[in-house]
């Protein structure tokens, strides 16, 4: 009979518990749509998409509320509950899980240097950056997992989530600058790869890279980021081992950004657009797999499609 009665107990107060977490989220989500006329719930829920198919979510105290959730059971392991790269994987990978161990230490949030960002050297990424870079994940699922199954708003709103353990976004947001512009790019040929393989001798790429771009330079051994942990330059021959996109528009973009936290600098003002494009054919023909004939179709044809699909779009309007 005790046990009876024990049992009914701890039913009525997870029935309690479950009527109180109700009534929080209810209360949360009308505040929602007082604030901004949305609820959360009604953004978007895309999966599988790298880009975003929305403009992202204003942010409310209740977004960071579903930002933190998201955070705390996705990220919390690598990122540490205070956002600063120190989270149990990191800190006891060695010990107990040798065979995980990560290969670089998580980003640290708290200190608002990224990577990855479509904004110039020193700036603060976009949140469209920090997006792509969840949704996509970090060197084939080696540094990050990709989360692109991860309903969209649940994304942004670890994208907002993230942003509140650094003052830098609030500090600088009027110095902000705007992503650099990519313009397509230009058929490879023989020739430009060729002019590439001189800009990557001129910019001593092979320093830390190698002379056939396997990450193998004379400067790797000792090579360091702005944390004193050890980097490896990247192995140009492998494109999975790219730590954001590997397509010629991402390598063109890291070219004019630079890694920012890490050795790889931005060309910008040392490159002008052409050298930059000629850079990116080289590094793209040191894969094994390139072939320059093959290339060419495979945009000559994507070319094709898109024009096509713009006339179809302009007839139908």
């Amino acid at each position: 009979m005790k046990k009876l009665l024990a049992a009914v107990a701890l039913t009525v107060i997870i029935g309690a518990i479950t009527v109180t977490g109700m009534t929080m989220q209810s209360t949360g989500e009308q505040n929602e749509e007082m604030m901004t006329g949305r609820s959360l719930f009604n953004y978007a829920a895309a999966t599988g998409n790298i880009e975003p198919v929305s403009e992202g979510i204003p942010v409310t105290p209740r977004l960071l509320e579903h930002g933190e959730w998201v955070f705390r059971g996705m990220c919390i392991g690598c990122h540490g509950i205070d956002g600063d790269g120190n989270g149990a994987v990191w800190e006891l990978g060695a010990l107990y899980a040798k065979e995980h161990v990560l290969p670089r230490k998580p980003r640290d949030f708290t200190e608002a240097v990224y990577k990855l960002r479509s904004t110039p050297s020193g700036s603060l990424p976009t949140d469209k950056d920090l997006f792509t870079s969840i949704s996509r994940g970090l060197v084939l699922n080696q540094d990050m997992p990709a989360f692109q199954y991860l309903p969209e708003r649940d994304r942004w709103a670890v994208v907002a989530y993230i942003k509140t353990f650094s003052d830098r976004w609030e500090e600088e947001a009027e110095w902000q600058e705007d992503p650099i512009e990519i313009s397509e790019p230009p058929l490879p040929t023989a020739e430009s790869v060729e002019a590439g393989k001189e800009v990557y001798k001129l910019m001593q790429c092979e320093q830390c890279h190698g002379p056939t771009g396997k990450g193998d330079g004379p400067s790797a051994p000792g090579l360091e980021d702005d944390a004193g942990l050890p980097i490896i330059p990247r192995d140009f021959t492998d494109a999975s081992q790219f730590v954001g996109s590997s397509e010629p528009k991402g390598i063109y973009q890291t070219f004019t950004t630079g890694l920012d936290g890490t050795p790889m600098p931005s060309f910008a003002d040392f490159l002008d657009e052409t050298q930059r494009w000629q850079l990116v054919w080289y590094v793209i023909s040191l894969r094994t797999e390139f072939d320059l004939e093959t290339t060419r179709a495979k945009m000559t044809a994507e070319g094709v499609n898109m024009v096509a699909q713009l006339e179809s779009t302009a007839a139908q309007q």
